[in-house]
């Protein structure tokens, strides 16, 4: 191949490529051996043309060390090795919080849910209104009012290391129904168990109806109970209504149905009627009172008017049979049990969570009429009686 030939080839690789053409390889001389073109009779390809071969792509050289090695090849995840190493974690975590419920349970400090090892004096609170409007919680749990009261009565009587019971109360009352429902259990527990009642700031009227059946009944001197009796209220606008040109009444289907509405004036003849239902519930009361203090009938009406007292007074009139504190109603329930030592102590009741809580909140907010028949609103706001004010910064 002439000069002219190669440059020309040169130039035409230059372009395509964009790069410049390697040297080309030197031609071998003409009167080299040349292996023989294979003929047209044998049927392989013809001969390239000449310089075809210059006119090619070069190759990519070969690897010098050969061909690259394959890729890692991956395993799959073995989901029945996971799914069983995950099991054998969730049988060692369940058995390890088993285990610490037990030892919780049989090891416990005295005070607490799990109480402790031995015999026991089981403590029982009653706080704020007295009510039936207690309801399940959203996880089943009872919060509030008189049936977790009387479940909680229920279960000191059944658990055999509970030796005796002390009920603290700080309540003004309540619920006729309710009150006459906590004190059926509260003498119940008292046949077969001491029960000691300790009152706190107030137990007057149902708060003193629930504490009457107990053994022994222990108040602060400065304590406020009493308030024995039954009251109901009412409000009646017609007046007022009349004043201002508003209209309203009630479509009944007997005489009494609307007794009490706020639309018109209460009639002589209901008057009577709502006194014969308050007397009924006033003997009830004054008779649990009697059977339960083991008092004359006729002395517990005269006291029986309303009238409340401190605990010295309480104490003077039969009405307590002591003065002291918490402490000292444990000290007394323990003797009365037979422990001897200091007893220790286990809280009854069920502890409630955010959930439960939340759940019960609207059913606790929902009051009547009717839980406020034994209920002493003057005694709402007793434990600010002693309360010096706030000084100024």
């Amino acid at each position: 191949m002439d000069d002219e030939q190669r440059d020309s080839q040169q130039e035409a690789w230059s372009s395509s490529t964009g790069a410049p053409q390697p040297p080309p390889t030197p031609e071998a001389p003409q009167d080299a051996a040349q292996p023989p073109a294979p003929s047209q009779g044998s049927g392989g390809p013809p001969p390239p043309p000449e310089g075809a071969q210059h006119a090619a792509a070069p190759q990519a050289p070969p690897y010098a060390g050969g061909p690259p090695p394959p890729p890692p090849r991956r395993r799959g995840t073995n989901w029945l090795l996971v799914g069983g190493v995950g099991c054998v974690v969730l049988i060692l975590l369940g058995g390890v919080m088993l285990l610490f419920v037990g030892v919780m349970a049989m090891a416990g400090a005295g005070d607490g849910p799990f109480g402790g090892f031995g015999e026991r004096v089981g403590v029982i609170t009653v706080s704020g209104v007295i009510s039936a409007s207690g309801e399940e919680t959203l996880f089943g749990a009872t919060m509030g009012g008189a049936r977790a009261t009387m479940e909680q009565l229920r279960d000191a009587a059944e658990d055999d290391s509970i030796r005796a019971v002390v009920m603290r109360i700080n309540s003004p009352g309540g619920s006729a129904a309710a009150s006459q429902e906590i004190y059926e259990e509260v003498a119940r527990l008292a046949a077969t168990k001491p029960v000691v009642v300790s009152m706190a700031d107030v137990a007057a009227s149902g708060g003193y109806y629930i504490a009457a059946p107990a053994d022994r009944i222990v108040a602060s001197g400065s304590s406020v109970t009493g308030s024995i009796g039954v009251r109901m209220e009412y409000l009646e606008l017609s007046e007022l209504m009349a004043r201002y040109g508003v209209e309203a009444g009630n479509l009944t289907t007997g005489r009494y149905k609307d007794t009490g509405s706020l639309y018109r004036p209460m009639r002589p003849d209901e008057k009577a009627l709502i006194q014969d239902l308050l007397d009924d519930m006033y003997d009830q009361f004054v008779t649990a009172v009697a059977e339960g203090r083991e008092m004359d009938e006729g002395e517990v009406r005269k006291l029986a008017d309303g009238r409340i007292f401190t605990g010295e007074q309480a104490l003077e009139l039969g009405l307590i049979d002591e003065v002291g504190n918490f402490y000292r109603a444990v000290e007394i329930a323990g003797e009365l049990g037979g422990i001897e030592g200091e007893p220790e102590l286990r809280e009854l009741g069920t502890s409630l969570g955010l959930w439960d809580l939340m759940g019960a909140m609207s059913e606790l907010g929902r009051r009547s009429a009717l839980d406020y028949l034994l209920h002493d609103e003057r005694l709402e706001s007793v434990d600010e009686v002693m309360r010096m004010p706030e000084l100024a910064p």
